[in-house]
């Protein structure tokens, strides 16, 4: 949360030439509303049964290559692994707490999971984090951007100019 995951996804999608999808965009689509009011309705458990069944229906239809970006709390859900791991390489896009809810700003407020004690559960998923990716990269846009992109362009496909 705060990392810049659908910054950071369109920009190395953009700069690769291959499509971006944002799950929780996918969500809202799905199911007609925001993130927000799926949490305010249905919870947490409700959120990520969603979360699963978005990603598990749209992982088969995704292009490859492709950027996909996750929420932050995927990585509680241990069924999502085997699809993150199926749609390619997993990227932590790893980011200081207090930096991240500084940069949500105003959107703090439509956050829920911020209404919480958002401390401890950045720390919870660290290990969870440090588990499932293939690599960690420390998050400042564009000096991410840079770095995904030379990691991507040890896929088979060319970073176009730009």
């Amino acid at each position: 949360m705060g990392s810049g995951k659908s910054t950071l996804g369109a920009l190395v999608a953009r700069r690769c030439g291959v499509p971006f999808t944002d799950l929780d965009a996918e969500i809202e689509a799905r199911a007609g509303c925001s993130v927000a009011a799926v949490f305010a309705r249905d919870g947490e458990s409700g959120f990520r049964r969603r979360e699963l069944e978005t990603l598990t229906a749209l992982v088969p239809t995704l292009p490859v290559p492709a950027v996909l970006a996750t929420g932050g709390g995927i990585v509680e859900t241990d069924a999502v692994l085997p699809l993150l791991r199926q749609a390619g390489r997993v990227v932590w896009l790893r980011a200081d707490p207090g930096v991240s809810v500084e940069r949500l700003g105003a959107a703090r407020v439509a956050r829920p999971l911020l209404q919480a004690d958002w401390r401890q559960r950045f720390a919870g998923r660290e290990s969870r984090y440090a588990v499932w990716s293939d690599a960690v990269v420390s998050t400042h846009p564009e000096a991410v951007a840079e770095s995904l992109t030379a990691l991507l362009a040890l896929c088979p496909f060319t970073v176009p100019p730009e």
